[in-house]
């Protein structure tokens, strides 16, 4: 499990890197739990949307969306209010790159935050259809 302390710099905050181990394209990945957390406090994740786009570019084409909306790629721990997300085990199909990638929350008053961001490496496999 990966817990975030998000920053607040006089009064701003940064949202914190992780960047994920790298990874075989085509394989299962065996999904990360991240906790958030403001001040020592969790931060109520109560009627968020989580949704991370990973890009070859940070200003690119979006080349995968994860949501915890739906058939959720992400998964809000119970209770909301501990902080805790799961991105769950799925298979990650995406073409051989290094992308970036952000984690963006956003609450039921309209306020997003993006609270992760980092690298993913996808490398290519080698046994494939």
């Amino acid at each position: 499990m990966q817990t975030f302390f998000i920053l607040n710099i006089g009064g701003k905050q940064m949202a914190s890197t992780y960047n994920f181990p790298t990874h075989i394209k085509g394989d299962t990945f065996d999904g990360a739990q991240f906790t958030l957390s403001l001040n020592g406090s969790a931060i109520d994740l109560t009627d968020a949307i989580i949704t991370m786009d990973m890009r070859l570019t940070p200003s690119g084409v979006s080349v995968k969306r994860l949501t915890s909306v739906g058939d959720a790629d992400i998964t809000i721990g119970t209770p909301a209010s501990d902080g805790i997300f799961t991105i769950n085990n799925q298979i990650i199909d995406v073409d051989a790159g290094k992308y970036y990638y952000d984690i963006q929350t956003e609450f039921p008053d309209g306020t997003v935050k993006t609270y992760i961001q980092g690298i993913w490496l996808i490398i290519q496999d080698v046994t494939y259809d």
